[in-house]
Formats: C-alpha cells, structure tokens, sequence
C-alpha cells in the first residue's frame, strides 16, 4: 500500500505537467566565421579577426541594422601537460 502511495505521488505531478517546446537556434559555419541567429531576429557572428567579420557581414547581407562588436577571448592550454599535472595532485 505505501508503494503504491508513493508511486501515485510521483506520477500524478508528473503526468500533469506541461511539455514546453524548446528550439536551439541554427549555428552556420562558413569559410572563416561562424554565426548563429536567435529567435528575435539577432545575429551572432563569431571570427577570428576584424576583416573575416566584414566578409561574413557582405555575406549574410543582414540588411540594415546596428552593428556592436565585442572583443571575447577564450584562453586554451596549448597542450595536455597541465591537465595530467592536476590529475597526478589529486
């Protein structure tokens, strides 16, 4: 009977929840960037320098809009050494 009772108390929550459609948005890979666009119509344009921006902005044509970049640097290790040196601390 208490099996039972706790198997209602799971199932009842969950068979009245509601399913939310969920969409991830479209990633485009050119040449030399990559950009995705989200649902209210903005464009993410990731490159490496400032002239394969301006070729992906004559690419895609978004049309007229405002254009604000931002500078994002992701650091990497250059090899594995440094992770094998944390693993063999702990």
């Amino acid at each position: 009977m208490k099996r039972l009772f706790v198997l209602l108390i799971f199932l009842i929550p969950m068979s009245c929840a509601r399913k939310v459609e969920v969409k991830s948005p479209a990633i485009v890979r050119g040449e030399r960037y990559t950009y995705l666009k989200d649902d209210s119509g903005r464009l993410y344009i990731i490159t490496s320098n400032s002239r394969d921006f301006n070729d992906a902005i004559r690419k895609i044509d978004p049309g007229p809009s405002s254009v604000d970049r931002l500078d994002l640097w992701v650091i990497t290790p250059l090899d594995g050494k440094l992770d094998e040196k944390r693993k063999l601390r702990h």
